[in-house]
């Protein structure tokens, strides 16, 4: 009974250290993009990354990069942030973040709530997948 308790407290530990990184790497994804620095989302996402846009699109990895050199985000804050562990090597995170751009010479205040899974492949994390929602844009 002990040998069982002292397994489910370091699976417990594991999950709290995963779920530390997760948001980890949310936190860096979501700081990259006013600073365009592809190199965080080149590190974070998985070869097979796919993303579906506020309007729909479907995106691969490289969609996201490009994208990412054509936009004028000029500052993003993760307003909430929360890490779901399906198990030891999958987590979702869902998270609302507040940002500001600017399109077409004016500044425009969003917000959005999105949602990441992250797989862990050969004990390194990977967002694999993202579903972004707008929920504001004035």
């Amino acid at each position: 009974m002990f040998g069982m308790v002292i397994v489910f407290q370091c699976q417990i530990q594991a999950q709290n250290k995963s779920a530390e990184t997760l948001k980890r790497m949310n936190e860096e994804w979501i700081r990259s993009y006013p600073s365009k620095d592809s190199a965080t989302l080149e590190r974070i996402f998985a070869p097979d990354f796919l993303l579906i846009s506020p309007d729909g699109n479907k995106m691969t990895w490289r969609d996201v990069i490009r994208n990412l050199r054509r936009q004028e985000i000029l500052s993003v804050n993760v307003d909430s942030a929360d890490v779901r562990m399906l198990d030891e090597k999958i987590g979702v995170v869902t998270a609302y973040m507040t940002f500001v751009v600017k399109a077409d010479n004016v500044l425009k205040t969003g917000r959005t709530c999105y949602q990441d899974i992250y797989v862990q492949r050969k004990k390194r994390w990977w967002a694999v997948a993202a579903h972004v929602s707008l929920l504001s844009l004035h």
